[in-house]
Protein backbone atom coordinates (compact mmCIF):
# COMPACT_ATOMS: atom_id res chain seq x y z
CA UNK A 1 0.00 0.00 0.00
CA UNK A 2 1.64 3.28 -1.51
CA UNK A 3 1.70 5.42 1.79
CA UNK A 4 0.07 8.48 1.43
CA UNK A 5 -2.42 7.51 -1.31
CA UNK A 6 -5.79 9.05 -0.75
CA UNK A 7 -9.05 6.96 -0.22
CA UNK A 8 -12.19 6.36 -2.83
CA UNK A 9 -14.72 9.57 -1.54
CA UNK A 10 -16.40 7.91 1.66
CA UNK A 11 -19.58 10.11 3.08
CA UNK A 12 -19.74 10.89 6.58
CA UNK A 13 -22.99 9.03 7.98
CA UNK A 14 -23.26 12.43 10.33
CA UNK A 15 -22.71 15.30 8.29
CA UNK A 16 -23.82 13.79 4.95
CA UNK A 17 -20.28 15.44 3.84
CA UNK A 18 -17.82 13.69 1.56
CA UNK A 19 -13.93 13.40 1.81
CA UNK A 20 -11.14 11.82 1.44
CA UNK A 21 -9.15 9.89 3.81
CA UNK A 22 -5.29 9.61 4.07
CA UNK A 23 -2.92 7.85 6.41
CA UNK A 24 0.18 9.53 7.84
CA UNK A 25 3.60 7.56 7.38
CA UNK A 26 3.83 5.27 10.35
CA UNK A 27 0.68 5.06 11.60
CA UNK A 28 -0.24 1.40 9.79
CA UNK A 29 3.38 0.32 10.92
CA UNK A 30 3.31 1.46 14.96
CA UNK A 31 -0.95 0.00 15.45
CA UNK A 32 0.77 -3.14 13.70
CA UNK A 33 3.53 -3.41 16.19
CA UNK A 34 1.15 -2.30 18.90
CA UNK A 35 -1.20 -5.13 18.48
CA UNK A 36 1.72 -8.14 18.36
CA UNK A 37 3.32 -6.52 21.48
CA UNK A 38 -0.04 -6.80 23.00
CA UNK A 39 -0.47 -9.95 21.92
CA UNK A 40 -3.51 -8.97 19.86
CA UNK A 41 -3.72 -10.93 16.73
CA UNK A 42 -4.80 -8.85 13.79
CA UNK A 43 -7.74 -10.64 11.93
CA UNK A 44 -7.57 -10.81 8.52
CA UNK A 45 -11.30 -11.36 7.12
CA UNK A 46 -12.34 -11.26 3.59
CA UNK A 47 -15.19 -8.43 2.80
CA UNK A 48 -14.72 -7.28 6.70
CA UNK A 49 -16.69 -9.87 7.59
CA UNK A 50 -16.32 -11.34 10.99
CA UNK A 51 -18.10 -14.96 9.70
CA UNK A 52 -14.93 -15.20 7.14
CA UNK A 53 -11.65 -14.90 8.88
CA UNK A 54 -8.87 -16.96 7.81
CA UNK A 55 -6.45 -18.75 9.44
CA UNK A 56 -2.96 -17.63 9.13
CA UNK A 57 0.42 -18.68 10.79
CA UNK A 58 2.37 -15.41 10.25
CA UNK A 59 2.50 -11.50 9.95
CA UNK A 60 5.67 -10.05 8.52
CA UNK A 61 5.15 -6.13 7.83
CA UNK A 62 7.24 -3.27 7.08
CA UNK A 63 7.41 0.01 5.87
CA UNK A 64 9.65 0.90 3.08
CA UNK A 65 11.30 4.55 2.97
CA UNK A 66 7.95 5.97 4.19
CA UNK A 67 6.74 5.02 1.11
CA UNK A 68 4.48 1.80 1.22
CA UNK A 69 3.55 -0.29 3.73
CA UNK A 70 3.95 -3.88 2.65
CA UNK A 71 2.78 -7.03 4.68
CA UNK A 72 2.78 -10.89 4.49
CA UNK A 73 0.24 -13.65 5.43
CA UNK A 74 1.72 -16.98 5.46
CA UNK A 75 -1.80 -19.19 5.72
CA UNK A 76 -2.04 -22.61 5.50
CA UNK A 77 -3.82 -24.23 2.56
CA UNK A 78 -6.69 -25.56 4.90
CA UNK A 79 -10.22 -26.15 2.89
CA UNK A 80 -11.56 -22.73 4.48
CA UNK A 81 -8.80 -20.95 3.12
CA UNK A 82 -8.84 -22.33 -0.19
CA UNK A 83 -12.47 -21.64 -0.56
CA UNK A 84 -12.18 -18.10 0.87
CA UNK A 85 -9.87 -17.16 -1.85
CA UNK A 86 -12.04 -18.89 -4.38
CA UNK A 87 -13.13 -15.56 -5.76
CA UNK A 88 -10.37 -13.17 -5.01
CA UNK A 89 -8.09 -12.38 -7.78
CA UNK A 90 -4.65 -13.38 -8.00
CA UNK A 91 -2.25 -10.94 -8.91
CA UNK A 92 -4.37 -8.01 -8.15
CA UNK A 93 -6.12 -8.31 -4.52
CA UNK A 94 -7.41 -5.64 -3.24
CA UNK A 95 -7.47 -4.92 0.73
CA UNK A 96 -9.15 -2.70 2.66
CA UNK A 97 -9.04 -2.28 6.49
CA UNK A 98 -10.89 -1.97 9.86
CA UNK A 99 -9.68 0.82 12.87
CA UNK A 100 -10.68 2.88 15.04
CA UNK A 101 -9.37 6.36 14.18
CA UNK A 102 -6.95 7.79 17.07
CA UNK A 103 -5.47 10.91 16.15
CA UNK A 104 -7.05 13.10 13.32
CA UNK A 105 -6.99 16.33 11.11
CA UNK A 106 -8.42 18.34 8.20
CA UNK A 107 -7.00 19.90 4.92
CA UNK A 108 -8.72 21.58 2.60
CA UNK A 109 -9.62 19.88 -0.89
CA UNK A 110 -9.29 21.17 -4.07
CA UNK A 111 -11.03 18.35 -5.71
CA UNK A 112 -15.15 19.11 -6.64
CA UNK A 113 -17.65 17.54 -4.46
CA UNK A 114 -14.81 16.54 -1.73
CA UNK A 115 -15.61 18.69 1.09
CA UNK A 116 -12.02 17.95 2.65
CA UNK A 117 -9.15 15.90 2.90
CA UNK A 118 -9.03 13.91 6.65
CA UNK A 119 -5.70 12.84 7.75
CA UNK A 120 -5.29 9.55 10.07
CA UNK A 121 -2.18 10.19 12.12
CA UNK A 122 -2.43 7.11 14.38
CA UNK A 123 -4.96 4.74 15.32
CA UNK A 124 -6.81 4.32 18.46
CA UNK A 125 -7.08 0.39 17.36
CA UNK A 126 -6.20 -1.68 14.23
CA UNK A 127 -8.81 -4.28 14.09
CA UNK A 128 -8.58 -6.55 10.73
CA UNK A 129 -7.07 -6.07 7.28
CA UNK A 130 -9.23 -7.46 4.69
CA UNK A 131 -8.76 -9.38 1.29
CA UNK A 132 -11.78 -7.72 -0.99
CA UNK A 133 -13.51 -10.43 -3.27
CA UNK A 134 -13.66 -9.04 -7.15
CA UNK A 135 -17.17 -7.67 -6.39
CA UNK A 136 -16.33 -5.79 -3.61
CA UNK A 137 -15.07 -2.15 -4.07
CA UNK A 138 -11.84 -1.34 -1.99
CA UNK A 139 -11.43 2.28 -0.11
CA UNK A 140 -7.86 2.33 -0.93
CA UNK A 141 -8.04 1.34 -4.52
CA UNK A 142 -4.04 1.86 -4.87
CA UNK A 143 -3.63 -1.28 -1.63
CA UNK A 144 -2.92 -4.40 -4.01
CA UNK A 145 -1.71 -7.96 -3.28
CA UNK A 146 -0.56 -11.58 -4.58
CA UNK A 147 -1.53 -14.65 -4.06
CA UNK A 148 1.21 -17.17 -4.04
CA UNK A 149 2.50 -20.54 -2.84
CA UNK A 150 6.02 -19.18 -1.80
CA UNK A 151 7.75 -16.71 -0.48
CA UNK A 152 10.08 -16.20 -3.33
CA UNK A 153 7.08 -15.97 -5.58
CA UNK A 154 5.28 -13.65 -3.69
CA UNK A 155 8.23 -11.42 -3.70
CA UNK A 156 9.03 -11.29 -7.22
CA UNK A 157 5.52 -10.40 -8.11
CA UNK A 158 5.72 -7.38 -5.25
CA UNK A 159 9.09 -6.22 -6.82
CA UNK A 160 7.64 -6.43 -10.68
CA UNK A 161 4.23 -4.54 -9.52
CA UNK A 162 6.59 -1.85 -7.48
CA UNK A 163 8.72 -1.41 -10.45
CA UNK A 164 6.24 -0.99 -12.77
CA UNK A 165 4.34 2.17 -10.67
CA UNK A 166 7.26 3.92 -10.64
CA UNK A 167 7.83 3.48 -13.90
CA UNK A 168 4.78 5.00 -14.19
CA UNK A 169 5.47 7.55 -11.45
CA UNK A 170 8.82 8.92 -13.14
CA UNK A 171 6.93 9.26 -16.74
CA UNK A 172 4.60 11.42 -15.09
CA UNK A 173 6.96 13.15 -13.05
CA UNK A 174 9.02 13.92 -17.02
CA UNK A 175 5.82 14.69 -18.09
CA UNK A 176 4.70 17.42 -16.04
CA UNK A 177 8.50 18.86 -16.62
CA UNK A 178 8.65 18.66 -20.02
CA UNK A 179 5.22 20.70 -19.91
CA UNK A 180 6.38 23.25 -17.48
CA UNK A 181 9.75 23.55 -19.81
CA UNK A 182 7.66 24.04 -22.82
CA UNK A 183 5.36 26.38 -21.05
CA UNK A 184 8.59 28.29 -19.83
CA UNK A 185 9.63 28.60 -23.24
CA UNK A 186 6.53 29.83 -24.92
CA UNK A 187 6.66 33.05 -22.15
CA UNK A 188 10.03 33.64 -22.74
CA UNK A 189 9.25 33.24 -26.72
CA UNK A 190 6.19 36.02 -26.02
CA UNK A 191 8.38 38.29 -23.94
CA UNK A 192 10.89 38.61 -26.48
CA UNK A 193 8.53 39.12 -28.51
CA UNK A 194 6.40 41.77 -27.18
CA UNK A 195 8.91 43.12 -24.78
CA UNK A 196 10.36 46.77 -24.99
CA UNK A 197 12.42 47.43 -27.60
CA UNK A 198 11.91 44.16 -29.59
CA UNK A 199 12.23 44.07 -33.34
CA UNK A 200 8.52 42.77 -34.79
CA UNK A 201 8.14 42.46 -38.27
CA UNK A 202 4.48 42.34 -39.17
CA UNK A 203 3.90 41.37 -43.07
CA UNK A 204 0.73 43.12 -45.26
CA UNK A 205 -0.41 41.41 -48.08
Amino acid sequence: MPIRSLSSPITDRKTGKKFREQVSPRAFKIALMSNKAHGHKTKLLKNHSYSHEFDYEQLEFDEVNNRELRFLFTLPKSKRNVELLEDVSEDNASFSFGFIAGATREQPSNESRIDYIRIIDSFQELREISILDKFTLPAYEKAIGFRSYDFENAKNKGEKFITKKNREALCEAQDKKLKEMKSYIERQRRNSLFGFGANVKISMN
